[in-house]
């Protein structure tokens, strides 16, 4: 051998030690039967030292040694070679030689270390079990008081090594004695390393011997004891849950669970509740010494068997029990106190760091339990304050790890060692039970088992309510004490842990709260995913062909869609980069869409996260994507389940709110008339989201109402909400049925997600209300009750409403608390943990809604800190605004309800920092230090703390963040209203507005809203500054708004510019200037931008036109005409009236008239391009069967807003606006439908006439400064060529046209008339050649019923006409108008001009009808009581009725009818005018048939021929009957001086001329089937003038007065007329009744009027000539 084994240099050495001493001989004679006995056995021993190197030392030769044997498999030695090596050991020890004693144990530990010894040391007959047990008490002896300090820890060394071996397993009586040898040395050693040391390993035993209770747990827990079975026979024990809720309770939904059911401590059966309220210790001590013996009886059958414990969970068990029973010794010496307090530290120790590997062992619990708990009990009634601490330490171990197995122990020790010491006198008692108390306080589950187990328990100690009770009264405790007393600082260290404690509790039960929520939500969401249904498998039909030469390709085009699905569902972005590169789809959105859509197993998260990037190319895919789809039909939530059904949108608000404006937009594309707008359709999409989320949470409580689902949905107008009766609809619907949506699964987590909030109604005051909470704890009693009595049942909650009544009794305390301590001086430490409380207390009860609670501290919070009283103000003032500051950081959203009086708060801090004035007020009275500290800590706080606060307003809810921004703008409103103006707010609303307009739309707007009106008030300001200030920031926040893109159908952005359309009306001529200068930038820096928004610009540009300065309506026109010609195509799909409006406006500004030129130029440039935009298929997207109504709606507001510049002041203006008008609609008037011309006719053209219409109406009044007659004239002509132009479109309306000249033509204004029928005349020449017979006949029947209202009749009424003029003699002579009544006015033609206006009906009346009543009327006038009526006459009367007719005027009776008529004087005037317009009318009129006949005399039918010789007859018979000889005679005898009479020569003399050329032109027409009645007429008429002429040509000789020459001189022209016309007439004609006119003829040769003479000469030459020849 190259080197002896460590156990032979032992025995050598021991050997040696014992040599020469006669005593060790026995010794020696083991030793040397050991060494002698075989090399077999030393190899064994002496593994790996064969052929081994040389050491240099010693220790590193057992060390390699050592690692050789330790490494050795197999390495125990056999039971009788242990022997052998054991004996020397054994008699070494009993020699109690300290040298020897050594060696011996450093062998030992060798021995055991290296695993050569293997046995069962105790157990009986287990391997080497009586040597090993021998000689460990042999070693347990090395540990009394007799042994030196030095074999003390080789001796421990051994014991430890012996315990911890996993060969030699202690047990039984070994086992015990190495505790007590432990123990022994820890408690009389005074050697402190020995104690240090021997209390280190005691606890390091009793934890590897505790720790072999975790291999064993398994089967321990299995196993079910006969005991364990209840008196019914039930089995009374179950498994813990590994849930800690596997037995839910049915009667409160999961409210309240079964959490362990173990044996019932008889105890509690025996009256611990009647013992806990007396002070009967000893008959409890009496019950439990009699439950430690049973558990001893129990145990010690227990120790073998199946049916028993385990070896290892006996050994565990006796340990436990016997350090128990030290704690049940009775006695107050100091050995007894000591040995107590060292192993019930150790029991400490132990329960906490390996408590957990036992607790779950309910078998091996209910076998310590009265151990325990009696040394417990013992503890707690014990003197000592160390025993005390130590008892109490242990319980709080138990309350924290081992109330499921202790219920009734707890009970009744809950009282003895908590209440009764709070309650007590002991300071330093209370002062350790608060302490170890400290740990139960934060932990939530045990305060929540706590309450659950025995406040719900009416059989029960209220624990939970009594702690918090006392520790209130122990916090608010006045004790009156020395200050400088020893007990003045325990009494003060009381107070705040008390203090503490109940902060402590508020603090875990918060932690419980936010952690049962985040777990239900990811069960919720767990539950989700595996109710979803696997991936779809991958098909490849689609990319199957018919050849097999592509399978090849197939396979590898198969390959790579795998790789790309792979690749998109972990990085989209990079999927669809590798999808485009490999060619398998183009690079258009389009085809990218349409893979998301058709692929199968592509994620659907990772397809949401893909469509919501904000990048340009996924933004078109997504558009595309939404765009593929097809909702037309489909009720709206029935469509948004079907648009999720192929993706799931990401948790990110804005991703989120993008799919759904875009989805909005295409629900309202494909069902147009729905909404009115995609902002409804918005609106209620987020709405159904919510009702999902409150109708199928049981924690959203209470539930929404029908009611409250529509008012979410309203909108100030109601046609622009939803339809009543769909959201009613979808209400019912989605109540009964959720949508299952992939993100819409857990309702509250996506309403989360996107920052929302249900409305609160007026009865959500909290999760549940007093007397919910009171009833659901009735419940949980009654459940309990029900357990009949069984003890041993433990209760548990997951159940967040169960903190509602926990929280109350704290939260009422603290803040009673908190009064008594703002009332105590200089007491910031106990203040600023109350704060933490009020934090905690906030929180919790907003996150439970106990709404009254929470604002009593908010209120109590604010009133706290002084703000409003500066010369109070205390560190703790200071203090309370720091935790209002760090509840603002920390939970901003506990703050709703109470917003206004926050903010109020930080304005108060903020004007105290900046204004040296408040600085002044601050505490005055105190020391400068004092002061200078508070307003440090002010200055510190209005800094980042209140900046925090701002920033923070991102994490508010809906409606919070709606609440806050109001009471923002209140407050702001307040110091705008100060002297001089604050503008802190102001500038806050304006950072707090950037850091919310992330936020969805939907609450966007509602938050606009509220800032709209706030910066209309502050943009109004008196002060220029705030004003300026609020107007430059409004513009920056708008351009900042325009920067998100806006989809089709939303108005957002309309609502976002409203502020500026708004202000733009101010009476301050700066503010309009500054507002008009705002939005130019907005528009010339976003006009890429703005979709809805033109809708307002053009509303500040209006407002604009009409201001009255003229720079700054200049200025507006110039921006406004570069809008239109650089971002046409931008507005012109939804915003081109809006433009149009806007134009209208500029041209009918009253600043600049060069603008309203240029508005009318530009109005004609904007209907140019909007009409090549429609032939181009521009912005306005359409079918061709719409084509026409969506261009119609267009037009018509232009065409209108033209036809109204008609009437503008300004001639250029009008004459303009009609230029364009018609232009506009002669060029375009092609694609106009006939309803819409009628329309534009009716609503437009004729509209433009109304001056024309009233302008006889004295009681209406021309817009401008004087009459428009060129331009209706103009606007005439150019009406009668439009409709000329498309008379075929148009030609049903030329009734309604002629009505309207027809009404013109009856106006007493002569220029009214005039217009109106030379605007007949043009219309007759235009479009006459287009006339068919039905059309002649209503035009003709027009002109009929213009010349038969247009008869004088007037001048019947002859006496009062003459006594007016004789009145206005000198004025009327020179008058131009009155010419037309003269006989010395030339015949001169009438200018042309046009323009009329359509009215509401046209005549209808028949011709016989209207010839009827004209015939009486003018009898009665012109006869008397004549019942013949002369106008009525046909062309077949006779001659000698004409001529009976002619004479007819001398009758006395008309003269004598115009007697009654001379007292009218009055209305002489009116008349005149009347007489005048009508006689005007009549040469018009006259003027338009003689023009028609002359130009469309071939077009007209026979009957339009007579018709129109009808109508012609008729003023002429009027005319000559009016002007007859007798009439002029009497007439010109009444007028003295050179004046002519009135007449109506000028009248008669063109009809005369008219009706001859018509007669001649008939007698003239060869098969003319009328030429026989022509000539008939012919005759007769030319007859009856000679007879006429011919007869008061025989009385002239006889007469001498002058007048009658004058009266021949006047008739002249209209004779010689008549001569001449008969010089045209055919010779066969005048042959034939050449005797008829011979005998007129000759007397009228003797005619002195050379005209006659002349027309006689001509007929003579002509007509005689020819038939003398």
């Amino acid at each position: 051998m190259a080197g002896d084994g460590f156990v032979r240099r032992a025995f050598e050495a021991l050997l040696k030690e014992c040599g020469g001493n006669r005593k060790y001989s026995v010794l020696q004679s083991a030793i040397m039967v050991f060494l002698e006995s075989g090399k077999d056995f030393n190899q064994h021993l002496d593994i790996g030292e064969t052929n081994a190197p040389e050491y240099e030392s010693r220790a590193e030769k057992e060390e390699m040694e050592s690692s050789s044997l330790s490494t050795n498999s197999g390495g125990s030695i056999a039971e009788a070679e242990a022997e052998l090596a054991l004996n020397p050991l054994r008699l070494a020890f009993q020699i109690k030689n300290i040298k020897v004693g050594e060696l011996a144990l450093d062998c030992l530990q060798k021995l055991i270390e290296y695993n050569h010894l293997e046995g069962d040391p105790g157990l009986e007959g287990g391997k080497n079990s009586q040597a090993l047990s021998e000689i460990l008490i042999m070693v347990c002896t090395y540990t009394d008081n007799s042994a030196p300090d030095s074999i003390i820890l080789p001796t421990l060394k051994v014991l430890l090594t012996a315990v911890a071996s996993d060969k030699l397993r202690v047990h039984n009586e070994p086992l015990l004695g190495i505790v007590r040898a432990c123990s022994t040395v820890a408690l009389n050693r005074k050697n402190p390393i020995i104690q240090a040391s021997s209390k280190a390993m005691l606890i390091q035993v009793l934890q590897i011997i505790f720790r072999r209770l975790e291999t064993d747990l398994v089967s321990s827990t299995s196993f079910v004891p006969k005991e364990a079975h209840s008196d019914d026979g039930s089995n009374s024990m179950i498994e813990a849950s590994t849930e800690d809720h596997n037995e839910p309770c049915s009667t409160l939904d999961n409210l309240v669970f079964v959490k362990q059911r173990c044996k019932t401590f008889y105890a509690a059966s025996e009256g611990t509740k009647t013992l806990v309220g007396g002070a009967d210790i000893k008959d409890l001590e009496a019950i439990l010494r009699k439950a430690v013996n049973l558990e001893d009886e129990e145990a010690d059958l227990r120790k073998n068997g199946p049916e028993g414990m385990s070896v290892e969970q006996h050994d565990a068990l006796r340990v436990f029990h016997m350090l128990c029973k030290v704690g049940m010794i009775t006695g107050n010496d100091a050995v007894t106190v000591k040995m107590q307090s060292l192993l019930l530290e150790v029991l400490q120790v132990l329960l906490e760091d390996i408590g957990h590997l036992f607790a779950e062992n309910i078998q091996f619990i209910d076998s310590m339990r009265a151990h325990l708990s009696y040394a417990l009990l013992r503890a707690s009634v014990s003197q000592s304050p160390i025993l005390f601490q130590y008892g109490s330490g242990i319980f709080s171990v138990i309350l924290l790890h081992f109330r499921q197995s202790f219920k009734a122990e707890i009970g009744f020790l809950f009282p003895l060692i908590v209440l009764r010491s709070l309650d007590g006198s002991d300071l330093i008692r209370k002062q350790s039970v608060l302490r170890v108390m400290e740990k139960v306080f934060k932990d939530p589950q045990a305060l929540i088992d706590l309450y659950i187990n025995y406040d719900c328990d009416p059989e029960a100690p209220k624990l939970y309510d009594r702690m918090v009770a006392t520790l209130s009264k122990l916090a608010q405790a006045t004790q009156n004490v020395d200050p400088k007393s020893s007990n003045a600082s325990l009494t003060a260290s009381i107070k705040m842990s008390s203090l503490e404690g109940l902060v402590n509790i508020l603090k875990s039960l918060g932690i419980w709260e936010k952690y049962t929520r985040k777990s239900k939500s990811k069960l919720n969401r767990r539950e989700s995913f595996e109710g979803e249904v696997s991936p779809r498998q991958f098909t490849e039909s689609k990319y199957r062909e018919d050849s097999p030469d592509d399978v090849g390709r197939l396979q590898a085009e198969k390959i790579t869609i795998e790789a790309v699905i792979s690749e998109f569902n972990r990085h989209p972005g990079k999927g669809i980069q590798y999808l485009i590169s490999s060619q398998l789809v183009e690079n258009s959105p389009a085809s990218v869409a349409q893979f998301l859509q058709n692929t199968p197993n592509l994620d659907k998260a990772m397809i949401g996260e893909y469509l919501g990037q904000p990048e340009e190319f996924p933004t078109a895919v997504m558009n595309a994507y939404v765009d593929f789809l097809s909702f037309s039909g489909m009720r709206f939530d029935i469509a948004m389940h079907e648009f999720f059904k192929g993706f799931q949108p990401l948790a990110e608000a804005l991703k989120f709110d993008r799919i759904i404006e875009k989805f909005t937009a295409r629900y309202c594309e494909e069902n147009p008339g729905l909404f009115k707008n995609a902002d409804a359709a918005y609106v209620l999409a987020y709405a159904i989201i919510m009702l999902n989320a409150d109708a199928h949470n049981p924690m959203m409580q209470p539930k929404m109402s029908k009611s409250g689902f529509i008012n979410i949905n309203a909108t100030g107008d109601d046609e622009e909400s939803a339809p009543r009766e769909l959201i009613e609809e979808i209400y019912d619907s989605v109540v009964k049925e959720a949508i299952t949506l992939d993100c819409i699964a857990n309702g509250s987590n996506l309403i989360n997600i996107l920052n929302l909030s249900l409305p609160k109604t007026s009865s959500s005051t909290g999760v549940r209300s007093e007397s919910e909470s009171e009833a659901m704890i009735k419940q949980i009693q009654a459940l309990v009750k029900a357990e009949g009595g069984n003890k041993g049942v433990f209760y548990t909650s997951h159940s967040i409403e169960l903190l509602c009544p926990m929280v109350e009794p704290v939260g009422w305390s603290l803040l009673a608390m908190s009064a008594v301590i703002m009332s105590e001086v200089d007491n910031v430490p106990r203040f600023t943990i109350c704060m933490e409380g009020f934090k905690e207390a906030i929180h919790i009860t907003n996150d439970l809604g106990m709404d009254t609670m929470r604002y009593a501290f908010l209120t109590s919070l604010l009133r706290y800190n002084s703000l409003h009283a500066p010369k109070d103000m205390r560190g703790k003032n200071v203090e309370a605004l720091r935790a209002l500051l760090a509840l603002c950081n920390a939970d901003i959203c506990a703050l709703q309800g109470s917003w206004l009086a926050v903010l109020e708060c930080i304005s108060r801090l903020e004007y105290f920092v900046s204004h040296p004035v408040m600085n002044a007020m601050v505490m005055q009275g105190s020391n400068q230090v004092a002061r200078d500290v508070v307003l440090q800590s002010l200055r510190e706080l209005s800094g980042r703390p209140t900046e925090q606060l701002f920033l923070n307003s991102i994490k508010l809810p809906s409606e919070s963040v709606v609440e806050f921004f109001a009471a923002l703008c209140s407050v702001s409103a307040e110091e705008l209203k100060q002297n001089p103006p604050r503008t802190f707010s102001l500038r806050k609303i304006v950072e707090v507005s950037y850091y919310n307009m992330a936020r969805i739309r939907m609450v966007w707007a509602r938050i606009w809203t509220i800032l709209v009106q706030h910066f209309v008030f502050a943009g109004s300001h008196a002060d220029e500054n705030v004003a300026f200030f609020s107007i430059d920031s409004l513009q920056k926040l708008v351009m900042k708004y325009l920067e998100r893109d806006e989809p089709a159908n939303f108005t957002f952005q309309n609502g976002v510019l409203k502020p500026l359309v708004i202000l733009q009306r101010s009476n301050r001529k700066t503010i309009r200037r500054l507002i008009l200068d705002s939005s130019i930038q907005i528009v010339r820096s976003m006009a890429g931008c703005i979709r809805s928004g033109w809708h307002s610009v053009f509303m500040i540009f209006s407002n604009a036109a009409a201001d009255k300065v003229e720079p700054i309506v200049e200025l507006a026109f110039e921006n406004v005409e570069q809008v239109i010609l650089e971002h046409f195509d931008r507005f012109m799909g939804h915003c081109f009236m809006d433009c149009v409006n806007c134009l209208m406006d500029f041209a009918n500004n009253k600043a600049s008239r060069g603008v309203s030129l240029k508005a009318v130029a530009l109005l004609h440039i904007c209907a140019d391009r909007f009409a090549e935009s429609l032939v181009q298929g521009g912005p306005l997207k359409h079918n061709s069967d719409e084509a026409s109504g969506v261009a119609e709606q267009y037009w018509f507001p232009m065409l209108a807003g033209l036809s109204g510049l008609t009437s503008n002041r300004s001639s250029e203006i009008r004459n303009s606006a009609i230029e364009v008008l018609f232009d506009l609609m002669s060029r375009r008037g092609s694609t106009f439908s006939p309803s819409f011309w009628e329309k534009i006719f009716r609503q437009i053209l004729f509209p433009i006439f109304d001056c024309v219409r009233h302008a006889q109406n004295e009681s209406y009044t021309y817009p401008g400064d004087e009459w428009p007659r060129e331009s209706y004239i103009h606007a005439l002509k150019l009406l009668c060529n439009l409709f000329g132009n498309f008379y075929k479109e148009v030609s049903f309306m030329l009734s309604p046209l002629l009505g309207l000249l027809l009404d013109c033509s009856k106006k007493s204004d002569k220029v009214v008339v005039s217009v109106s029928l030379t605007a007949l005349a043009h219309l007759i020449e235009v479009v006459g050649h287009q006339f068919d017979d039905d059309d002649w006949n209503t035009l003709l029947k027009t002109i009929r019923d213009a010349s038969y209202t247009n008869q004088p009749h007037e001048l019947l009424t002859e006496m009062e006409f003459e006594n007016k003029k004789k009145s206005d003699a000198a004025s009327s002579k020179n008058s131009v108008d009155e010419n037309v009544l003269h006989s010395d006015q030339t015949i001169t033609h009438t200018e042309e001009s046009e323009g009329t206006q359509s009215p509401s009906r046209t005549a209808t009346r028949t011709a016989d009808g209207e010839s009827l009543q004209r015939s009486k009327t003018l009898g009665q006038m012109f006869y008397g009581n004549a019942k013949k009526d002369q106008f009525a006459r046909s062309f077949t009367m006779k001659e000698d009725d004409l001529a009976y007719d002619a004479m007819a005027t001398h009758s006395p009776e008309f003269v004598d009818s115009n007697k009654d008529l001379e007292t009218i004087g009055e209305d002489g005037s009116l008349i005149q005018r009347t007489i005048r317009a009508k006689c005007m009318a009549q040469l018009l009129l006259l003027g338009v048939i003689n023009r028609t006949q002359k130009q469309f005399w071939s077009k007209l039918s026979p009957e339009n021929r007579i018709t129109m010789m009808e109508i012609l007859f008729s003023v002429l018979e009027f005319a000559a009957s009016y002007n007859s000889y007798a009439n002029l005679t009497l007439r010109m005898q009444r007028i003295p001086g050179e004046r002519p009479p009135l007449n109506l020569l000028r009248l008669e003399l063109l009809g005369t001329c008219i009706y001859l050329d018509i007669l001649q032109k008939t007698t003239a027409a060869e098969n003319d089937k009328f030429e026989g009645l022509a000539e008939e007429k012919l005759v007769s008429f030319c007859e009856h003038v000679l007879r006429e002429a011919a007869a008061f040509q025989s009385s002239v000789r006889e007469m001498t007065d002058t007048s009658v020459h004058q009266v021949l001189e006047l008739r002249s022209p209209i004779i010689a007329k008549v001569l001449k016309g008969m010089c045209q007439m055919k010779p066969e004609v005048f042959k034939n009744h050449i005797t008829n006119f011979y005998p007129f003829i000759a007397k009228l040769v003797c005619c002195q009027q050379m005209e006659i003479r002349g027309a006689l000469g001509e007929l003579f030459t002509m007509q005689l000539g020819r038939l003398l020849m």
